[in-house]
């Protein structure tokens, strides 16, 4: 007879191995939430927060004569005071997953622990997002194809007209750009010669400051029909209140389904618009 072999087809014969592991697609890790000011005493604001803020007051000059010095010819200040809002916003994920499939899964703990990450980080991200969206009201603008030195610099110019006391050597600055601008950005001279001779990391760790700016990336920057809008901020340019912060929720079930639900409810608001600066790109 004919000689024959086993082969591929005899499926009997072969098994399938998976890996224990639960791969993660990636997501947009926080670059703003945890940078931007947070209010004092608004560890939970209701419906809406509300934000004072005083004006800065201009001082006259006095000559002295015998009725000057009265009260009644000073001259008094009453510039009104301003508030800004930040409204309760709402953000959650929420996963399902049949119970029979956990019960199958023999890595169900990393499954379990998988959803539960990414349903934090699709909460988080959506916060960022929302801070991101305020960088488009922004009333200073640098407008350009692509970031370069030029533009930073004229940006930090008008930071630091319209900040005033507020921009100083010790005040923390932050720029984020949107990825596509990474490459104009680390082709600037300034941050050449900080990768060369940086001193919180150099092109070790790709940490930069140059300008005394802190730099990052987000791929959550505001992209509005092609302009780019990659803020400059100081800490108090934008406000951010929790009424809860991103958590899972206890595991509930309903029938044979395990929910898993990430939440968060937080207001986020433009506080002080001298203190930011859009770079706009298109």
């Amino acid at each position: 007879m004919a000689h024959t072999t086993y082969s591929i087809s005899d499926s009997n014969a072969l098994r399938d191995t998976w890996d224990a592991e639960f791969g993660l697609n990636p997501t947009e890790e926080t670059k703003i939430a945890d940078w931007v000011e947070q209010p004092v005493g608004a560890q939970k604001f209701g419906n809406t927060l509300y934000l004072r803020k005083l004006p800065a007051y201009t001082a006259s000059t006095y000559s002295s004569t015998s009725t000057a010095g009265l009260r009644a010819n000073l001259t008094w200040q009453s510039t009104a005071l301003e508030r800004v809002s930040a409204a309760a916003t709402m953000k959650y994920c929420a996963i399902g997953v049949d119970r029979a499939v956990l019960n199958r899964a023999i890595d169900d703990g990393n499954f379990r622990a998988g959803l539960r990450k990414q349903g934090m980080a699709s909460v988080r991200e959506a916060i960022d997002i929302s801070l991101f969206d305020l960088a488009s009201s922004a009333s200073v603008t640098e407008s350009g194809a692509a970031i370069d030195d030029a533009m930073i610099r004229s940006a930090l110019g008008q930071l630091a007209t319209n900040a005033k006391g507020k921009f100083n050597d010790d005040a923390a600055k932050l720029l984020v750009v949107d990825p596509g601008q990474l490459a104009n950005v680390l082709g600037i001279p300034a941050i050449k010669e900080y990768q060369i001779r940086g001193s919180i990391g150099s092109a070790v760790t790709g940490r930069m400051n140059a300008y005394g700016v802190m730099w990052r990336e987000s791929g959550n920057v505001k992209d509005s029909a092609g302009t780019t809008y990659n803020p400059l901020l100081l800490k108090d340019a934008w406000a951010l209140a929790w009424n809860e912060k991103p958590h899972i929720l206890d595991v509930q079930v309903d029938g044979l389904t395990e929910n898993f639900i990430g939440y968060a409810e937080f207001g986020a608001a433009e506080w002080f618009d001298a203190s930011g600066v859009a770079l706009v790109t298109t």
